[in-house]
């Protein structure tokens, strides 16, 4: 596809702040066939585009990868997961041919969970170790710290399913801590949700009255920002 530069930039931009319009109408209406339907004609739009140089080819692959991550997720939403690993190892190929790490981040995490899911963890585990490594070496960048926070959650859960309930309590709360950082409302509630499950199978009562208590708060906290 031969185009004006310009023209190419601004058509990649409205197909990003599609993607982003059809996220949150879902989260409105909760129709998910709609939200995939937008999704999809973002990626046919995407594909073909060629003879671009560098820097929009970087950009069309970052989104294109964004745009695959939000397909997964919505099929799987749907019931939909025979092809979610292939999807989400797709999305996270062009997030590293984007080389954007923001979107290496979270496709990575997005495709360990699928890669989790599947049962294969020590597959699994690379794409969350890459997700730490990438937010050791950017600590200041908030939306990397909260793939982080998300990837430690997953972790957590891990260790809770080989009842580790220890090791699960402190990579939680090292969860917590880093969402609480960046004020992630909906990590700062599911990583409390899982500690109170690791607190409630070491018997502490206690604690893990006050983890769900907090997992609460903190739910309806992010529901209102939604809002």
């Amino acid at each position: 596809m031969n185009s004006n530069p310009e023209e190419i930039k601004k058509k990649l931009k409205e197909a990003e702040e599609k993607i982003e319009n059809a996220l949150w109408d879902a989260v409105k209406d909760k129709n998910l066939e709609k939200e995939l339907q937008a999704y999809k004609e973002v990626k046919n739009f995407l594909l073909p585009l060629s003879n671009l140089d560098d820097n929009l080819i970087k950009e069309r692959n970052r989104i294109l990868a964004y745009c695959l991550m939000r397909i997964d997720n919505t099929l799987v939403g749907l019931g939909d997961t025979d092809n979610s690993v292939e999807l989400s190892k797709e999305s996270f190929e062009f997030a590293e041919k984007s080389e954007n790490i923001i979107q290496i981040a979270r496709s990575s995490l997005a495709y360990g969970t699928r890669l989790l899911n599947a049962g294969q963890l020590p597959a699994a585990e690379k794409q969350f170790s890459l997700v730490i490594q990438l937010g050791n070496d950017h600590p200041d960048d908030e939306d990397i710290q909260q793939t982080v926070g998300w990837s430690l959650i997953v972790r957590g859960h891990i260790l809770l399913g080989k009842s580790l309930y220890e090791q699960a309590i402190v990579v939680l709360e090292e969860a917590e801590g880093i969402c609480s950082k960046i004020d992630n409302f909906a990590g700062i509630a599911q990583a409390n949700a899982v500690l109170a499950q690791a607190y409630g199978s070491i018997g502490d009562k206690k604690r893990a009255e006050e983890c769900k208590e907090k997992s609460e708060k903190f739910q309806e906290k992010a529901k209102e920002m939604r809002k």
